[in-house]
C-alpha cells in the first residue's frame, strides 16, 4: 500500500472516530510501526492530526458556547449514565465539591437520594436547589457575583470563600477535553472558580459526555493529569478510550450506545 493511500485511510479513520493507534494501523496496513509513525508525522506537519503516545488524535475542534437552556437538553441520557458511574466514586461521609454546568445538574439529581451522610460544596445555584431537598445531604452554597446565564456564582468572593475550604473530591464539568490541549471551558467568568476547585481537593474527577472529547474551548483549566479520574459515557470511541489509557490516564466509561 502506497503512502498516499495510507494517508487517505488515516484521514478517514480520524474523521470517523477522532483517533488512531499505531498498533491498529500497522496491522491494518501490513506495515511496521515505524512506517506508521512516519505517516503520522507527515500528517501532523500538514496540520491534520496531533501525535500522542501510542497514536494520534484529530486536531481538537472548538466547542461552541451554547445557551444554558439549550445545553441542558443535549445528551441527557449520556449525562445520566456518566453521572451514575461517577456517583460510585463517592463514599458515605465524603465532603465533595461540585462544579456548575448542565451535567452538574444531572449529577446532583443522581446523587440526591443515594447517600445518608454527605456534604456538598457548590457554586451552582441549580445544584444547590436540587440537593437542598435531600434530608441526608448537607449542602453549602458558595456565593459571590451571580451569572444568570449559567445559574452560578463567580468572581473574587466565590474563589476566596472556596480557598478557605478543603474537600476530599472535586467534580469538574468542563466544555472540552483533549490529549493535546487538556481540559478547558468557554466561560471566562467561571474559570477562576474552577481553578480554585482544582486546588482545594484531594482528588479531581472530571465528568464529560463523549461529545466533549477532543474538543477545546476558550479557557484552558489544566493539562490532563494521571492523578485525575475522567468519567464519560459508553459512546466514546474505543480508539480514543484506549489512547487515553495508553497515556496513563484513568478513564471510566459507561455502556450506553446511540
Amino acid at each position: 500500500m502506497l503512502a498516499n493511500e495510507r494517508h487517505s485511510k488515516i484521514r478517514a479513520a480520524l474523521a470517523k472516530t477522532g483517533a488512531v493507534t499505531v498498533a491498529e494501523l500497522a496491522k491494518a496496513f501490513g506495515v511496521s510501526d515505524e512506517t506508521v509513525r512516519r505517516d503520522l508525522l507527515a500528517l501532523e506537519r500538514e496540520g491534520v492530526l496531533s501525535r500522542v503516545h501510542g497514536g494520534a488524535i484529530a486536531v481538537a475542534t472548538i466547542k461552541p458556547a451554547g445557551e444554558f437552556s439549550v445545553r441542558i437538553d443535549e445528551h441527557r441520557r449520556e449525562k445520566n449514565e456518566l453521572s451514575q458511574l461517577a456517583a460510585e466514586l463517592i463514599e458515605e461521609g465524603d465532603i465533595i465539591a461540585v462544579d456548575a454546568g448542565t451535567t452538574a445538574l444531572e449529577f446532583a439529581d443522581v446523587i440526591k437520594d443515594k447517600f445518608k451522610n454527605l456534604t456538598v460544596i457548590t457554586h451552582s445555584l441549580g445544584v444547590f436547589n436540587i440537593l437542598s431537598h435531600s434530608e441526608t445531604i448537607q449542602t453549602v452554597l458558595v456565593g459571590g457575583s451571580y451569572d444568570k446565564g449559567e445559574d452560578a456564582f463567580w468572581g473574587h468572593l466565590t474563589a476566596q470563600n472556596l480557598r478557605s475550604l478543603h474537600v476530599a473530591k472535586a467534580f469538574i464539568f468542563p466544555t472540552g477535553i483533549s490529549l493535546s490541549c487538556g481540559i478547558s471551558d468557554f466561560h471566562l467568568k467561571l474559570a477562576d472558580v474552577q481553578h480554585t476547585l482544582l486546588s482545594i481537593a484531594d482528588k479531581i474527577i472530571v465528568l464529560a459526555d463523549s461529545s466533549k472529547f477532543e474538543k477545546t474551548s476558550l479557557c484552558k483549566l489544566c493539562d490532563l493529569n494521571p492523578e485525575h479520574i475522567y468519567v464519560t459515557d459508553g459512546n466514546l470511541p474505543d480508539t480514543i478510550f484506549n489512547l487515553y489509557r495508553e497515556n496513563n490516564l484513568t478513564i471510566l466509561k459507561g455502556k450506553c450506545q446511540k
